[in-house]
């Protein structure tokens, strides 16, 4: 569980005001954040990042570890902070291969680790390769490796697809959803594209001039492939495992998901058995 409060004055279209935002991420959650431009959505990626400090704010991780409480003087740098970060211009190091821009962020005598995000990336080609030969596609792709060479607790991924053609999105977004699944990270996404929140998020906030407006369940949640309609018959918090459970008429469902307490007895969702 990651828990954020954060409140900091902010330039938003609409003129001065502030950002205030109070969340709970659930451990391997991939949660999408979406909006106007200009609504906070990268501010509230980098103040998670260390990169930008609200005037007050408190953010705690799993095990609770204190990146941030403005009330003790707490404010983690960075490089003191389980994050990894996805930019949308990738931010690669131009005069580094690829298999050094990854092992530059990996921890000493990590070669094993870095060869299987390779190979996981589909990068085996390229190891040898600067960024400037490479395509918007695979230079995201390393991006992403070095963003999870660490194992973060938190990834965060700022728009990974907007500079992408539709090919690229798509394999991309597939490449993304294995990796979210595999290493069990807790992921935080930035996108303006529906299609990336559909086929990603298992939550849904969405931030409108520096306050959460919404605040959903995804369609990957409840909405899956090949789904047919069902009718939620009981749902109740599992206090041992500190989940939300849905039972239907044919299946039981299990998520952390703080979205799942907005759902009541008679909602209509969509499930697969695949």
């Amino acid at each position: 569980m990651i828990q954020l409060d954060i409140t900091m004055p902010r330039l938003f279209a609409e003129g001065v005001t502030e950002l205030q935002v109070q969340l709970e991420l659930a451990t391997g959650s991939l949660t999408a954040l979406v909006g106007p431009s200009g609504s906070g959505k990268t501010t509230l990626l980098r103040v998670l990042a260390g990169l930008e400090k609200p005037r007050l704010g408190r953010i705690e991780v799993q095990g609770g570890t204190v990146w941030l409480d403005t009330a003790h003087g707490i404010n983690q740098p960075p490089q003191k902070r389980s994050i990894g970060y996805v930019f949308q211009d990738t931010a690669l190091f131009p005069n580094m291969t690829v298999r050094e821009n990854i092992q530059f962020a990996a921890p000493p005598d990590q070669r094993k680790l870095v060869d299987s995000l390779i190979q996981e990336t589909g990068l085996e080609r390229f190891v040898n390769q600067k960024p400037v030969a490479l395509s918007g596609g695979q230079q995201q792709r390393v991006a992403l490796a070095r963003a999870l060479v660490r194992r973060p607790t938190v990834l965060l991924l700022d728009e990974p697809f907007a500079a992408l053609d539709p090919e690229a999105s798509q394999q991309l977004r597939q490449l993304l959803l294995n990796l979210h699944q595999s290493w069990g990270t807790t992921t935080l996404l930035v996108s303006h594209h529906e299609t990336d929140v559909d086929v990603l998020a298992d939550r849904i906030i969405r931030l409108v001039q520096g306050s959460i407006q919404s605040d959903r369940a995804g369609t990957k949640t409840l909405n899956l492939i090949n789904a047919q309609p069902e009718r939620i018959l009981r749902i109740y918090f599992d206090e041992t495992h500190q989940q939300w459970v849905i039972e239907t008429a044919t299946v039981l469902l299990r998520s952390a998901n703080p979205a799942w307490a907005r759902l009541h007895v008679n909602d209509v969702i969509r499930v697969s058995l695949s």
